[in-house]
């Protein structure tokens, strides 16, 4: 008997407004769009290769990263087709589907999340710590423009902060073994 094999896609999306509710966004609207502009573009054929060997393994609502796995030989039909979704189903908002990582295994997967997550907690804690730093020549000639735009960061931030604590969520809730070695782009710089 030969074994089946596979491939797991990490996708990201990207909506068009920061405000999009996540928690209106499920894996069974992921799975649907996936299938539709398969259908789109491979017609009946391409829909009887994904009939049963396409799913979405995971989803995360706050950080909007998923896992979608398929066959090998069907690789290149699901990621061309993630880079023509424009929207999901029944959505009204725009998006688009970036491809993070493909690998053979949900384990490969996961390692790739949590040193995707480190990274991002290394960049967001860089641009707080450069944004706090502010000179004292920048705080006496502040306008009332520049309030406004205070106000808008300080949203901004606070939405980074719950992106923050979800991927200390992710990184608590990963169960990889404690003695892989995390590598960062930084430290190798």
């Amino acid at each position: 008997m030969v074994r089946v094999k596979r491939r797991y896609f990490v996708f990201q999306f990207h909506f068009q407004t920061h405000s999009h509710p996540s928690t209106l966004v499920k894996s069974s609207q992921i799975h649907s769009t996936l299938e539709t502009m398969i259908g789109r573009l491979y017609g009946d054929i391409g829909v009887a290769r994904f009939t049963r060997n396409l799913s979405v393994i995971y989803y995360n609502p706050s950080t909007h990263v998923a896992i979608v796995r398929c066959l090998r030989d069907d690789k290149r039909m699901l990621q061309t087709a993630a880079a023509f979704v424009s929207r999901l189903t029944n959505d009204p908002v725009d998006c688009s589907i970036q491809t993070l990582h493909v690998g053979g295994s949900i384990r490969q997967c996961k390692k790739y999340l949590v040193n995707y997550c480190i990274e991002q907690l290394l960049q967001m804690n860089a641009a707080s710590n450069s944004s706090s730093q502010a000179t004292p020549s920048q705080v006496l000639f502040k306008s009332k423009k520049k309030k406004s735009n205070q106000h808008q960061q300080q949203s901004s931030m606070e939405v980074d902060y719950d992106r923050q604590a979800a991927l200390q969520k992710l990184l608590s809730d990963s169960r990889i073994e404690s003695g892989s070695i995390v590598v960062s782009k930084f430290d190798t710089e």
